[in-house]
């Protein structure tokens, strides 16, 4: 008598499919432990990174408001040596220039890179704003000591960059209450008035340097606050 097998050829077809469907299965769920351990140690790595950059913070943000400040006060001294509202050629020296220790952007982009629940956009907006200084500032330089042919610097558009590095100084003082843990956020932009506030901090006040203000009351006539032409508005 011959007996039919079919039935267990076909059982143990479905047992090792079974068997793989579990296998599978325990795979995935070992597979998403795995991912979710590996998330969780690198948010917790993120998080350290960002309290480690969040506590020196504010040694940066102190040495963004100096290099803002000795910018100024080099501005304000080709200021003085304009003739008749012009710069004269081959008067610039190289200290117009001043140097922003490598560490102090870093800090500021690492900063910025592990910020996961914070919004940084003014910090971003001031470290931009010190790049087009200095290129700016390079450019006045060569312009003013090109030997072939020198282009005049009119005293308003140097008066102008000394407003810039104010708004600088502005953006790195408006950072400060978060870097010493008294905010839990970052303001989102700076006003003219707290470049107006730079100003005076920085010894540049309204009675003594009219022309100065007078510049900064047309800039808020025109934008809203000093980054805003970063923003495309």
């Amino acid at each position: 008598m011959r007996i039919d097998i079919g039935w267990l050829r076909e059982w143990q077809t479905l047992a090792a499919a079974s068997v793989a469907l579990i296998a599978a299965i325990v795979a995935f769920q070992n597979t998403s432990r795995s991912l979710r351990h590996s998330e969780r140690l690198e948010t917790r790595r993120r998080n350290r990174k960002h309290a480690a950059v969040r506590a020196v913070l504010p040694l940066a943000l102190a040495q963004v408001s100096d290099y803002a400040e000795r910018s100024a006060r080099a501005l304000d001294s080709l200021v003085k040596k304009c003739i008749d509202e012009l710069l004269p050629p081959m008067t610039a020296t190289e200290d117009i220039i001043q140097r922003l220790p490598s560490e102090t952007l870093r800090t500021l982009s690492e900063f910025i890179e592990y910020s996961d629940s914070v919004e940084t956009r003014l910090i971003e907006e001031t470290v931009a704003w010190i790049q087009i200084q200095d290129s700016r500032l390079r450019g006045l330089l060569d312009d003013n000591r090109d030997p072939s042919e020198p282009r005049l610097t009119l005293k308003t558009e140097i008066q102008g960059r000394i407003i810039d590095a104010a708004s600088i100084y502005a953006g790195a003082s408006a950072g400060f209450e978060y870097a010493r843990r008294r905010q839990d956020q970052l303001p989102s932009t700076i006003s003219w008035d707290a470049v107006r506030g730079a100003l005076r901090n920085m010894r540049f006040y309204d009675d003594e340097y009219p022309e100065l203000h007078a510049i900064l009351n047309e800039r808020e006539k025109r934008t809203k606050g000093p980054f805003e032409r970063l923003r495309g508005t």
